[in-house]
């Protein structure tokens, strides 16, 4: 019922060394807090009857804290999205000329323990990395709202087939940032708060679709688990068929197929192939063609979209152009729609940084 000796002595050594970083090295009060606080409680752990009741299940315990983090129910970064996170998209379109104090060399090191404590607590790093997955989410959602996939590629305007979109370049990032040999401890921060984006993101795009307040849960839940799913499966494409590029082939058109068209039995041909190209390119684009001084400046070039020009039914027929989508907004630029956490839209000038509730004409 007792903790061994080893632990006790552990659990000490976790509660001095705070002190000595408290007061040696006031940059890192945070850290040293975040450790003391946790040594305290290991020692009180060591040194008294353990209490813990035999109903206790950690596997039970771990799968409910991932049902939380699965269900959107993470922190909220204190951050004002229609300004800060926003203007953080500025220098993915045109280089800096400007020096940055911030900027990451793309030489690999090892972290010590300490500069990891600093990335993950202190407020430099979780705002660095708050800003990089801004930047990084922006420019995934910018190419997923181009208004061509809706119009040449004729991909339904739906909430799915759009989340779909968006999830695929996600997926991209996500990737890379797994990939990543500059700094792979901070690359995990930055893909933690990746997904955390996404999630409010996708909240903020439920509540614009008009559903009642109290199923927004249960529908990013839903969101959720369909993402889970389809990065599941593009995982699977690139793993199990690596060597094998016509069998990786036909596997991403049935993921295209099954998320991004949404099981359309009128799907066409051509277009699930033109869509699979698209994936094939972008994959290799992000691992290896991508610098990593301008990924880990939040700069993506992604490329070109694919040409669906003179695409062809399952017949042979060419197919006839489309006119307006209903529910498509083509904004003249440099003009971006996008959304409050309420799911209110509004529109912002990246030149400029204005926004405004009125469509700009």
């Amino acid at each position: 019922r007792y903790s061994t000796e080893a632990n006790r002595k552990a659990a000490a050594l976790h509660t001095i060394i705070p002190l000595i970083l408290f007061y040696a090295m006031p940059p890192l009060h945070d850290a040293a807090v975040a450790i003391g606080r946790r040594g305290c409680d290991a020692l009180r752990r060591s040194t008294l009857v353990n209490l813990r009741p035999t109903s206790y299940d950690a596997k039970t315990n771990a799968s409910r804290l991932y049902a939380n983090h699965a269900n959107g129910l993470t922190h909220h970064r204190s951050i004002n999205t229609q300004q800060t996170a926003f203007r953080c998209l500025s220098t993915s379109s045109s280089p800096s000329s400007k020096p940055q104090s911030d900027e990451i060399t793309t030489e690999s090191k090892d972290k010590s323990i300490f500069s990891k404590l600093w990335d993950k607590y202190s407020f430099e790093g979780q705002q660095k990395r708050i800003i990089l997955g801004e930047r990084l989410f922006r420019t995934a959602q910018y190419r997923a709202n181009d208004p061509r996939w809706f119009t040449e590629a004729r991909i339904p305007y739906e909430f799915r087939p759009r989340h779909a979109l968006l999830t695929m370049h996600v997926w991209f990032l996500h990737k890379r940032l797994l990939a990543d040999r500059v700094d792979p401890h901070l690359a995990l921060l930055v893909q933690e708060e990746l997904f955390d984006i996404l999630w409010n993101d996708t909240q903020a795009r439920i509540r614009a679709e008009g559903v009642n307040e109290l199923t927004v849960n249960k529908h990013l839940k839903d969101a959720q688990q369909l993402t889970f799913l389809q990065c599941t499966h593009m995982d699977h494409c690139f793993q199990e068929f690596a060597n094998d590029d016509k069998k990786r082939f036909e596997e991403l058109a049935g993921v295209n197929w099954t998320y991004v068209l949404n099981s359309d039995e009128e799907a066409y041909n051509d277009q699930l192939k033109r869509l699979t190209m698209y994936i094939e390119y972008q994959y290799v684009n992000l691992l290896e063609g991508v610098p990593d001084r301008y990924f880990w400046k939040g700069r993506i070039p992604w490329g070109d979209i694919p040409d669906f020009a003179n695409m062809k039914d399952n017949k042979g027929k060419k197919l006839k152009e489309v006119g307006d989508v209903a529910g498509l907004e083509v904004l003249p630029q440099p003009w971006r729609k996008t959304l409050t956490d309420a799911g209110a839209p509004y529109y912002w000038n990246t030149d400029t940084d204005k926004t405004t509730w009125k469509k700009p004409s």
